[in-house]
């Protein structure tokens, strides 16, 4: 049987590795510097959000791929992020209610994300 906390970590690890795994095109193919990882964490230890940014300059353009894990959260994310107007937009999301342990629906996020960033950068 497994405890929730073994699903709660092995969700967490999934997520971070399948990240780096389909949103290496982002450095690979569209010149992004690798991306800056980090996480949210309550007092008592608990990481409650993973991040990833991915920065380009050229393009003035910030991606941040994130996953939620908080009660109060909504779940996985990605913001495109303006950084001349300064503006944000989610293009993507799927709530942690709709999310498996093995974080499936990463692959899927990758290619619509591919699609935005070749139609409209």
């Amino acid at each position: 049987m497994t405890s929730p906390k073994e699903i709660y970590d092995t969700k967490r690890n999934n997520f971070v590795n399948k990240t780096k795994l389909y949103f290496d095109f982002l450095t690979s193919e569209f010149d992004f510097d690798e991306p800056i990882y980090g996480f949210s964490e309550q007092p008592n230890g608990t990481i409650t959000k993973d991040k990833f940014d991915f920065n380009n300059q050229r393009r003035n353009l910030k991606i941040t791929i994130s996953n939620a894990y908080h009660p109060n959260d909504y779940g996985f994310e990605i913001n495109l992020i303006d950084l001349i107007a300064e503006t944000e937009e989610m293009v993507g999301y799927v709530l942690k209610e709709n999310q498996d342990v093995e974080q499936n629906y990463l692959k899927n996020a990758s290619e619509h994300l591919k699609k935005i960033i070749d139609e409209t950068y």
